[in-house]
């Protein structure tokens, strides 16, 4: 009878241990399943703050085009705005900081391709400005051959005929860049949509892209260098025998409110002589803008970066948006 008594009690207790154990996981596994839903519920409300900070930049530069009709350093649209996050985020001291850059104030990429093939003003354009930069040689042309593979199709997006001195030099530099005389009509690698598409390019690692980022960009269309807000060293490089030092002095004084109000007045301060305004690609409005923000918690980031374009007539239209963390 002692036996079946003590049986009794060692079964006992070894339920309870295998409820206890139960238990256990079960509020493990609940535990886990919160954690994720509230991690799932921040992500999402990471995402709606975010897309707010986009329809805040539309706004700004909606309402920087209708004060002042040329795109300028001193426009809305320079100010970073930070504010604190709502929601569940708020609860984990989050910020939201978002910035505007004008991506026609760097050398755009797209326009290296044109009627003919490959536009010899262009390539000539980010060969000066590869060198100021210091971009080794092999480097800028394993770049150039990226992107004009990329846009084998884009000398069907324009029409007009192109002169026969033209064609030619398009021809002697793809031949220059290890590419036939003719380019294929068809793309023979994927477009690029950003800069960081060019660390697949051999050669160029993350350092040599932090040093073009702030001269050189991805645009869907060809589109001019706004010489009211690009950098010394794209401003020497678009002008065909302007100094870095002399473009350096033009910036400063345009910095100082002295802005370029078109490409007449651009080319009439650069003062080098012979200089035709038809033959620099300079303007002083811009429709392409990238906005990047980040929201911050105590626990992580969420990183958004979205490209705007601006007709000027209405709202900027989002032409594309990243997300991460």
């Amino acid at each position: 009878m002692a036996h079946q008594h003590g049986m009794a009690v060692v079964s006992a207790l070894l339920i309870v241990a295998v409820i206890a154990v139960l238990a256990a996981s079960l509020l493990g596994r609940q535990s886990a399943f919160i954690r994720t839903t509230q991690g799932d519920q921040l992500r999402v409300q990471a995402r709606w703050l975010l897309r707010g900070e986009i329809g805040e930049a539309q706004r700004v530069l909606r309402a920087d085009a209708l004060r002042e009709p040329t795109t300028r350093l001193d426009g809305l649209w320079t100010r970073p705005f930070s504010r604190p996050a709502a929601g569940q985020v708020a609860g984990d001291g989050g910020l939201l900081v978002s910035e505007i850059a004008d991506e026609q104030g760097k050398f755009n990429l797209r326009n290296l391709v044109d009627n003919a093939g490959i536009d010899p003003v262009e390539a000539e354009v980010f060969t000066r400005l590869c060198a100021l930069v210091g971009m080794p040689p092999p480097q800028a042309q394993a770049v150039m051959r990226r992107v004009i593979l990329s846009l084998g199709d884009a000398q069907q997006l324009a029409s007009g005929v192109v002169p026969d001195e033209v064609r030619e030099q398009s021809a002697q530099l793809a031949t220059s860049l290890g590419l036939p005389p003719e380019l294929p009509r068809t793309a023979q690698a994927p477009r690029l949509r950003a800069l960081e598409d060019l660390l697949a390019v051999p050669g160029v690692d993350a350092a040599l892209l932090a040093r073009l980022a702030p001269f050189v960009t991805v645009l869907p269309e060809r589109t001019w260098i706004n010489a009211n807000t690009a950098r010394a060293e794209l401003v020497a490089a678009g002008v065909p025998g302007l100094s870095l030092d002399r473009a350096r002095a033009l910036l400063v004084a345009r910095d100082k409110g002295q802005w370029f109000i078109n490409n007449g007045d651009f080319v009439n301060r650069v003062q080098l002589p012979g200089l035709d305004a038809v033959d620099v690609r300079m303007g002083v409005v811009s429709n392409w803008f990238r906005v990047a923000s980040v929201l911050g918690t105590g626990r992580t980031q969420f990183v958004q970066v979205a490209l705007l374009h601006d007709d000027k007539a209405s709202l900027p239209r989002v032409m594309w948006m990243r997300e991460g963390v």
